[in-house]
């Protein structure tokens, strides 16, 4: 079941680090976090970019697969990381696969929800 994810935890997350308050307690309001078990996909290559993922707890796999089928690991990612921010400005299919790699939290910005919910100005 979703829950909400502590204004401590997204504090943690640089790309909102400044945010006044009350920009911060919206921007709050608006992610779905998820509980997530190693192994589960949060998303795969060509899945639709619809959203930004911010790692309250746990551990997540960014990789994708070459020409030749080999697995890249781009990134290892863990609490306070982000990951798919891309798709709140292009919207388009993903190009990578996330997957956990440890039991925890997930809160996840739709690019539906976002769009236009913050205004730049508030942004210092």
């Amino acid at each position: 079941m979703p829950s909400v994810m502590t204004l401590e935890a997204l504090r943690s997350v640089p790309l909102f680090a400044s945010l006044d308050d009350k920009t911060a307690g919206h921007l709050r309001s608006l992610l779905l976090v998820h509980t997530v078990k190693s192994g589960d996909a949060i998303f795969r290559t060509g899945d639709s970019g619809d959203s930004l993922c911010l790692i309250e707890s746990g551990r997540v796999r960014i990789s994708m697969t070459d020409e030749l089928g080999k697995r890249i690991v781009l990134a290892e990612l863990a609490e306070g990381d982000f990951f798919g921010e891309i798709a709140l400005i292009d919207g388009q299919p993903r190009t990578a696969d996330a997957t956990a790699i440890e039991e925890g939290r997930i809160a996840v910005l739709s690019r539906e929800a976002s769009f236009g919910a913050i205004p730049m100005s508030r942004w210092r």
